[in-house]
């Protein structure tokens, strides 16, 4: 059986959070929010490939490459749609870039370049079968030659006196896959499943569909990371955050946050996230508005993260404000 690396949460924090990079903006704009991510203790950085026919953007693999330059504690990570590059080309790219980064480096792989549209479908589309069989090919090739790469450099690091290294298995690999037949794919041969933008309830019924192929392949489920891509928008106040959300036309074609992501204030946030959590979320990554004082979004997401699932229970009552402290108001002390 193959080892997996699946991605967890990280010590005191509800998911590992990440922030998928705007590759709209210019290269110093990404490069400075890169910056603010890894200084403010953001876990992951993502770019992602996105349709020619849109707006100017940086291309993924030189966003990811400029990102990484000017970081030096973040996770990165690059969503690649397969129809875009050979699997040879991709896997000696990434190798070069983790022998880079080592250990900062991941990979995930799409069918397509675009953000689904649509809810979580119940019924599987015709090219599902065709896009699963295409992404397995694609892993087929790409593991192997990673796999390959690690355990040279490992062997050439060893002492002559050890044993043979153990077979690494290079970056950890992500797919994503919103249907049965990519969610077998994961379950086959990837370390993380991500799930794109989607109700609360379509979330739950994609995530039992997850762990039911991984049955099917015989694996244990808690062997597969299960990440979520999510558009958010939190500020001080709802009306602050719904501001943001508005002036974002991106959200016009993933889905506004206060339907398929997070919104509201940081409170509001954190709840979702609790919730997440403890449907299975381990990995997530938020595709934030693209403005002006993105900073402060990015300083209130981790706060909203913070926290374990045993401590703390979707739906449960906040802690009672504590109470006013003496003499305050001009009340006398045991008044």
């Amino acid at each position: 059986m193959r080892s997996f690396t699946p991605t967890p949460a990280p010590p005191g924090r509800l998911a590992r959070l990440g922030v998928v990079l705007d590759t709209r903006n210019t290269p110093d704009r990404l490069r400075e929010i890169a910056r603010m991510c890894d200084r403010a203790g953001i876990d992951a950085l993502w770019v992602r490939d996105h349709d020619a026919a849109g707006c100017p953007r940086l291309e993924a693999w030189t966003a990811l490459v400029l990102a990484a330059a000017d970081t030096s504690r973040v996770r990165v990570g690059a969503m690649l749609d397969i129809a875009l590059r050979p699997a040879p080309l991709v896997a000696a790219m990434a190798r070069t870039l983790d022998a880079a980064l080592p250990g900062r480096l991941e990979m995930g792989f799409a069918g397509d370049s675009g953000h689904p549209d649509g809810p979580f479908p119940r019924i599987e589309s015709p090219d599902a079968a065709v896009r699963a069989r295409q992404l397995k090919d694609y892993l087929g090739v790409v593991r192997p030659l990673l796999a390959e790469e690690s355990a040279g450099v490992a062997a050439r690091d060893a002492p002559e006196a050890t044993a043979a290294p153990a077979l690494p298995a290079g970056p950890p690999l992500c797919v994503e896959a919103r249907e049965p037949a990519g969610f077998a794919v994961a379950a086959q041969a990837a370390d993380n499943v991500l799930l794109p933008a989607m109700p609360l309830a379509d979330i739950r019924a994609a995530i039992d569909l997850v762990r039911r192929e991984c049955e099917r392949a015989d694996r244990d489920p808690a062997s597969l990371g299960i990440g979520v891509e999510l558009p958010v928008s939190i500020g001080r106040t709802a009306a602050e955050a719904r501001a943001r959300a508005e002036a974002e036309d991106l959200f016009e074609t993933i889905g506004h946050p206060a339907a398929v992501g997070i919104f509201g204030t940081l409170e509001q946030g954190q709840d979702r996230v609790i919730e997440l959590a403890h449907l299975g979320i381990t990995d997530l990554r938020c595709v934030l508005p693209n403005a002006a004082d993105v900073h402060d979004v990015i300083a209130q997401l981790t706060a909203m993260v913070v926290g374990i699932p045993r401590a703390l229970g979707p739906n449960a009552p906040r802690s009672p404000a504590p109470g006013p402290p003496p003499g305050w108001g001009g009340r006398r002390p045991g008044r």
